[in-house]
C-alpha cells in the first residue's frame, strides 16, 4: 500500500491541484482525501485535532472535487475514490457533504470503486444512503476499549453506541444485491497507550462475527503539537502480527480463546506468526493427515492456507490417495517445507 502525490493540470491550464493518490494492495490506485481537514474534535494523536493550530484547513467544493475525481477517472490515473473527513460541525453535516460529493460524481456517470470513512455518531438514515452508494464503508474504531477511545479521543462519541451499533448496522447491507459489495471495514490504532492484543483481538472477534470484512490496524505515530508527540511509535511488526491473528479470527475458524493461547501477558509473539506459534504450542493437533484431514484441520497447518487448503480437497475427489508430488505441486517447494512438518500422507 503506497501513497503517490500529482500535480493534476486535468481542470484547467491554470488551475492545478495537488492530488494524493494511493495505491491499494491489490494494485488499484484510489484519490484519497479529506472532505474536510477542519474538526471540532480534540483526539490526542490527530495531526487535525481542534487545538493543532493547523493552518491548512479546508473544505472541498463540491464541483472541483467532482471535476477533479472525474478527470482523473476517465483518464484510467485512479481506479476510485476513498473518503474520509474531518467532523465539520457535527457528524450529520459531515456526512451529508460526503454523500453530496459522491452522489453527484455517480450523476456525471463515474463506476469507480467508492469507499467511504463514515463519522462516529452518523445518523441511521445517512448509513443507508452510504451503503446504497459506496462500495465499501466503515467507521474507525481507533481504540479496543470504551475506556481507551475516551482517553485518546476526549470523548468526542460513545464507543459502543456511535461506533460498534453502527457498525453493526451498516453490516447488515453488507452482501445484499445493490449495497456494498465489497463489505465493511474499520481501523485501529496499535500502540498508542495501555492498549494489548488481548484487547484488540477481543473486539476484532465481535466484529468479524458482525461480518466486517476487513479490522486495520494502524501503527501509532507521534505527530508534533499533540498530547502524546514525546511517545514512541509503535512497533510496525506488532500491527503485522495483529493483522494476521484478525485473518486467523476471520478466514481460519480461529476462536479469540485460542489465540490467548499464545499471548504472554496480554502480547502476541513478535518472533514468529500466530498460525505456527499456535501449532507449537499445541502438538498435539498434529500432524495432519492429508488425505483424511478436514478442511478445518487442513487450515491449522502452517503453510497451507485457504486457497491450498481447497485445492487438496478438491484433489482427494479425484484420487485415491494423495502423493508427495501432488502436495508439492498444489503448494510449491517452498510451502511444501514448511507444511510438511505438520502433516503426513
Amino acid at each position: 500500500m503506497k501513497w503517490s502525490i500529482v500535480k493534476w493540470r486535468g481542470l484547467t491550464k491554470w488551475e492545478p491541484i495537488t492530488v494524493p493518490l494511493y495505491r491499494t494492495s491489490r494494485g488499484m490506485r484510489l484519490f484519497k482525501t479529506l472532505y474536510s481537514t477542519i474538526c471540532v474534535n480534540n483526539c490526542k494523536y490527530c495531526y487535525f485535532r481542534r487545538s493543532r493550530g493547523v493552518t491548512e484547513r479546508f473544505v472541498w467544493d463540491k464541483e472541483v472535487f467532482v471535476r477533479t475525481a472525474m478527470s482523473l477517472w476517465e483518464k484510467n490515473v485512479i481506479g476510485g475514490i476513498f473518503l474520509s473527513s474531518g467532523v465539520l460541525g457535527d457528524p450529520e453535516k459531515t456526512v451529508e457533504g460526503q454523500l453530496e460529493l459522491v452522489e453527484e460524481l455517480k450523476k456525471r456517470g463515474f463506476k469507480g470503486y467508492v469507499h467511504l470513512r463514515l463519522m462516529p455518531g452518523t445518523p441511521y438514515y445517512l448509513i443507508r444512503r452510504a451503503a446504497e452508494v459506496a462500495d465499501r464503508a466503515g467507521i474507525n474504531i481507533e481504540a479496543p476499549t470504551r475506556e481507551l477511545f475516551d482517553e485518546i479521543t476526549e470523548h468526542k462519541a460513545d464507543w459502543r453506541r456511535d461506533i460498534i451499533d453502527k457498525l453493526s448496522y451498516l453490516s447488515e447491507y453488507a452482501g445484499r444485491k445493490g449495497f456494498l459489495k465489497a463489505g465493511v471495514d474499520t481501523q485501529l490504532i496499535v500502540g498508542f497507550g495501555e492498549d494489548t492484543d488481548e484487547q484488540h483481538l477481543r473486539v476484532a472477534e465481535e466484529l468479524v462475527k458482525m461480518g466486517l470484512r476487513r479490522i486495520y490496524y494502524s501503527p501509532f505515530q507521534p505527530v508534533p503539537k499533540t498530547p502524546l508527540e514525546e511517545k514512541p511509535p509503535a512497533s510496525k511488526k506488532r500491527m503485522i502480527r495483529l493483522f494476521q491473528a484478525t485473518e486467523l479470527l476471520r478466514i481460519y475458524g480461529y476462536t479469540f480463546k485460542e489465540l490467548k493461547t499464545i499471548m504472554n501477558r496480554g502480547f502476541l509473539p513478535l518472533n514468529m506468526d500466530p498460525k505456527k506459534a499456535y501449532a507449537i504450542l499445541h502438538p498435539e493437533l498434529f500432524p495432519v493427515d492429508v488425505n483424511s484431514a478436514s478442511l478445518r484441520e487442513l487450515l491449522r497447518v502452517p503453510g497451507i492456507g485457504v486457497k491450498y487448503a481447497r485445492r487438496i480437497i478438491e484433489l482427494r475427489k479425484i484420487r485415491d490417495r494423495i502423493s508427495r508430488r501432488d502436495l508439492v505441486n498444489i503448494l510449491g517447494e517452498k510451502r511444501f517445507r514448511s507444511a510438511s512438518k505438520w502433516t503426513k500422507l
